[in-house]
């Protein structure tokens, strides 16, 4: 299975070819709004998140990284963003912060969630109103959605 050719891929998705200091080589990135966000600015934001999630809870430093079986000191480079998270401890700060993924991930790539930031916000929204439902109005809006979409 070959797929699409380099250059096709690159053309459908919409990525542009940049010069990212923190990975040292020329890697290709969506740009929103005009601008490409580099990889040190992701990182940034992504600790401002989880700073911002942590303090929303009012949870100390100290209190979390003992849920998460580190110490203090390792804890604070992740919100300095001197040390990069990898997805197995996102998921695991999530769980222990009873946070959803786009509360920590959205700030640093709203561009994952909609064209525009307006649409973006929409169905962020849509998302967080749809995790307070229980399962039988989950079903509901899921067929309403299903009908709509065969309209179309």
């Amino acid at each position: 299975m070959a797929g699409p050719a380099f250059d096709q891929w690159i053309s459908e998705l919409g990525l542009h070819e940049v010069d990212d200091p923190g990975i040292g080589k020329p890697v290709y990135r969506k740009p929103f709004g005009g601008k490409i966000t580099l990889s040190a600015e992701l990182e940034e934001q992504i600790s401002a998140s989880l700073r911002g999630a942590r303090d929303r809870r009012e949870l100390p430093r100290a209190k979390l990284s003992r849920l998460l079986g580190l110490s203090e000191q390792v804890y604070v480079r992740y919100e300095k963003h001197v040390s990069r998270l990898t997805v197995g401890r996102l998921i695991h700060l999530c769980e222990v912060l009873g946070a959803a993924p786009e509360e920590i991930i959205a700030p640093a790539a709203i561009h994952l969630w909609g064209e525009t930031e307006a649409k973006a916000d929409l169905l962020l929204a849509s998302i967080e109103k749809l995790r307070t439902f229980d399962e039988e109005t989950l079903r509901d809006v899921f067929s309403l959605l299903g009908r709509l979409g065969d309209s179309e």
